[in-house]
């Protein structure tokens, strides 16, 4: 007797559906609390913790961040289940997803950031410039054109530590003023 395996491959894809998404409410923005509790979602690529962790750093100058947690997730090519988000929000109450280097990598991380946003956590998703105009569509097809990014240049999985930390300050303040503002 010979066993069949049986796998669900879940395919992303950015291309515009018939029907417009219901929009997106994001997460309410305002001053910062003394203590904040600063949300890393590290997809997994090369690199992606290492700059994420350094924008955390920069965040923790510009903002009262109190303690940062890092998510680390086990394919960049899905993105988190629903529940999983709701629980993690839970946590949180800034987030950063990422890091958006690739098509299916940069959408995940999106559709990362908007769970959290509709679980009221205040979320952007840092990606690398080429996928911009990706990321752009794909926000569109989620519910929520005009999405906010923080962008930094491709590849970001080949740079030494000191390009990776100024890459982390040029796009903290960019950073702070979508999570806070």
């Amino acid at each position: 007797m010979t066993a069949t395996l049986s796998r669900t491959i879940r395919v992303h894809s950015p291309i515009a559906v018939s029907e417009p998404a219901a929009p997106v409410e994001l997460a309410p923005r305002g001053n910062v609390q003394e203590g904040a509790r600063l949300l890393l979602i590290d997809n997994g690529k090369p690199r992606a913790r290492d700059l994420l962790r350094m924008l955390a750093d920069q965040m923790q100058i510009l903002l009262p961040i109190g303690s940062v947690e890092v998510v680390s997730k086990p394919s960049a090519a899905s993105p988190l289940a629903d529940d999983e988000a709701a629980e993690i929000a839970a946590r949180a109450d800034l987030a950063i997803t990422g890091l958006g280097d690739c098509g299916a990598c940069s959408a995940c991380s999106l559709h990362d950031a908007l769970l959290l946003e509709r679980s009221g956590v205040p979320s952007t998703v840092l990606i690398t410039d080429v996928f911009v105009a990706h990321v752009n569509r794909f926000a569109v097809n989620l519910g929520a054109p005009g999405y906010h990014h923080l962008v930094v240049p491709h590849p970001a999985a080949t740079k030494p530590d000191d390009e990776l930390r100024r890459l982390a300050r040029s796009v903290a303040p960019a950073a702070r003023d979508q999570l806070a503002l």
